[in-house]
């Protein structure tokens, strides 16, 4: 099986889904952010769920400190590096880019911008985009991959059919975000350690809390300028 492939139908499934459902869903649809309040709902579910999947006690060189300690000290790096870098800005700035690029003719920029930040944020602040394709490479197992893509493939098209034309580019941060696990997996050879993972997925799901809260319109956090604390569990815990 070649290295990958698993990245490759994840991020080649949402963008032809993306493009289908475009073709299929042309009438424009009103109250946009009133449509992705249901989507809120069950991203906020679906955070609180990961979150909870936290370790115990995480073990740093010689003393193991609380899970959630090691949860809340890894969002914390993340935003202040994240913030520094203005993460989530370079995301916009890229979907500007891919709006002039190939969408001019879209009158609503402001709309296909949310849509795509929206979008790429849920699909790669999830564990299954890190730990997916560790296991494609090391495993040559694409189950938890395909299972990613199916759940990617309906968020593009609920976001697509509810009026958000950027989504269906979530697809090449896909390829870009996970090519990048992918090549790491590559050069270490080896699975993500059983409390990594775990550390990952607590991380990850305090995140989609707050992408969740976005959906609903309760506070506008920056959840892209804390991404970087994903990769916190990869370095504290060596």
């Amino acid at each position: 099986m070649i290295p990958g492939i698993g990245t490759i139908v994840n991020g080649v499934g949402v963008l032809v889904v993306g493009i289908l459902s475009r073709v299929i869903f042309k009438k424009e649809l009103k109250d946009f952010e009133d449509n992705l309040l249901p989507l809120g709902l069950l991203v906020l579910a679906l955070g609180l769920r990961e979150s909870l999947k936290s370790p115990d006690y995480v073990r740093l060189i010689n003393f193991e400190i609380s899970g959630f300690i090691f949860t809340l000290f890894a969002v914390i790096i993340g935003a202040v590096i994240g913030n520094f870098l203005k993460i989530e800005e370079k995301i916009k700035n890229f979907g500007d880019y891919l709006y002039s690029k190939f969408e001019k003719s879209d009158p609503d920029q402001s709309k296909f911008i949310e849509s795509y930040l929206t979008t790429t944020l849920i699909v790669i602040t999830g564990p299954l985009a890190i730990i997916g394709p560790f296991f494609d490479v090391v495993e040559s197992n694409l189950e938890l991959l395909l299972i990613k893509t199916a759940l990617d493939c309906f968020l593009v098209m609920f976001i697509t059919s509810s009026g958000g034309k950027g989504a269906v580019y979530s697809g090449v941060s896909i390829l870009i975000y996970q090519g990048f696990f992918t090549l790491c997996a590559l050069l270490i050879n080896t699975n993500i350690d059983q409390v990594v993972s775990d550390s990952i997925a607590g991380i990850g799901g305090v995140l989609l809390i707050g992408v969740g809260i976005n959906l609903l319109g309760l506070k506008k956090i920056p959840v892209g300028n804390y991404m970087l604390s994903l990769f916190v569990p990869f370095i504290l815990t060596l």
